[in-house]
C-alpha cells in the first residue's frame, strides 16, 4: 500500500493565508496587534502600568496595576474602543474590562 502524493505547486501567499486563517492562530495574531497597537497608542506611562491585554469574543479585558488609572481608563474607554478598532481595520471590540 504504497501511495505516492502529487502536489500542485501553490503560491506562497496562499500558503500563508491558509495557514494564518486557522482559527487558534487568528486569536493569537489578533491578541498580538491589539497589544502592540495599545502600546503605540497609550505611550510609555500607560504602557507601564499595563500588566496583561487578552481579548475573548469582542470584550478586551486589560489588567492595570494603578486603580486610579483604571478610572481614568474608564472614562475614555469609548474612545479607545474607537482608535483600537480604526487601526484594526475592523470593529472586533466593543467593550473594554479593565481590571
Amino acid at each position: 500500500m504504497n501511495k505516492s502524493r502529487s502536489f500542485e505547486p501553490k503560491k506562497i501567499s496562499k500558503v500563508l493565508k491558509d495557514f494564518s486563517d486557522q482559527k487558534p492562530l487568528i486569536k493569537g495574531l489578533k491578541n498580538a496587534k491589539i497589544e502592540e497597537f495599545w502600546h503605540e497608542e497609550m505611550g510609555k506611562n500607560i504602557s507601564a502600568y499595563t500588566q496583561s491585554i487578552n481579548i475573548s469574543g469582542k470584550k478586551l479585558f486589560i489588567k492595570i496595576k494603578s486603580s486610579t488609572l483604571k478610572e481614568e481608563l474608564r472614562y475614555g474607554e469609548k474612545k479607545i474602543i474607537d482608535i483600537l478598532n480604526k487601526k484594526l481595520k475592523q470593529k472586533s471590540i466593543d467593550k473594554i474590562i479593565f481590571h
